[in-house]
């Protein structure tokens, strides 16, 4: 809602701003890449910001022995890779370009905390950005943790309200949260005795009135919140800023 958006909207208009007026002093240079470029990797060196001037960009982290999991996306106006600033060694996602055309603005993490120290301004910006990012995923957090206790709990009208909360925050990422809790409903639905699986099923009353779960469903709950929580978590630890 305009509540939420507006803090976003205008960090949007003021940094790049800010940061425009250091240009002639700092390194910088203006890259183009295709969609489906990568132009962060998870674990390369954390030597360089970029300021998304145009299109947008996915970010994905990998676990050990996992999948990539998108955890956020970064538009316009925005900055990817600015925990480099704050002395971390290596990238903790990979950054892709998801649509375009795109147009960044790449700068030397060393340089542009340099300008930051003799700016106030700025610095009151990206603390603006990463306090954004961090309420933005608490709140996705919470309703992801929410959802999987309705599951849990049989509750289809709590379920619904998560889901739909999560439609309404727009992006990727909680589209596909939303999505992958719906399918979850259904997987759980179609094993109880006497039902059809059907999706229609799963906002009805046999979905609130069904048998707890079992162990066997429980656990498969679980392993969703695991997989789920990694990425989601780990954007939320890092102030969704460490990439």
């Amino acid at each position: 809602d305009e509540g939420k958006t507006r803090p976003l909207r205008k960090v949007r208009v003021r940094l790049p701003m800010l940061v425009s007026t250091h240009l002639s002093a700092i390194n910088h240079r203006t890259l183009r890449p295709s969609v489906g470029d990568v132009v962060m990797q998870q674990g390369a060196l954390a030597e360089r910001v970029l300021v998304v001037q145009a299109g947008e960009l996915s970010i994905q982290r990998t676990e050990a022995g996992g999948q990539p999991r998108l955890i956020a996306t970064v538009g316009a106006g925005e900055m990817a890779g600015e925990m480099a600033l704050m002395g971390d060694k290596t990238h903790s996602a990979t950054v892709t370009v998801s649509s375009g055309p795109a147009e960044l603005l790449e700068i030397r993490a060393d340089d542009l905390l340099q300008a930051a120290v003799y700016d106030s301004e700025l610095i009151v910006e990206l603390l603006a950005l990463s306090s954004h990012r961090c309420r933005e995923t608490s709140r996705h957090l919470a309703l992801i943790l929410e959802s999987l206790d309705a599951l849990n709990q049989r509750d289809h009208s709590i379920l619904q309200r998560c889901c739909e909360e999560l439609d309404k925050e727009g992006g990727q990422f909680c589209s596909s949260s939303s999505d992958q809790l719906k399918q979850l409903a259904e997987t759980i639905q179609a094993t109880q005795p006497g039902t059809s699986g059907h999706s229609s099923e799963i906002v009805s009353d046999k979905f609130n009135a069904a048998q707890p779960l079992g162990s066997g469903l429980l656990l498969e709950g679980l392993i969703v919140l695991v997989m789920v929580s990694v990425g989601i978590v780990a954007a939320h630890d890092l102030d969704r800023s460490d990439w």
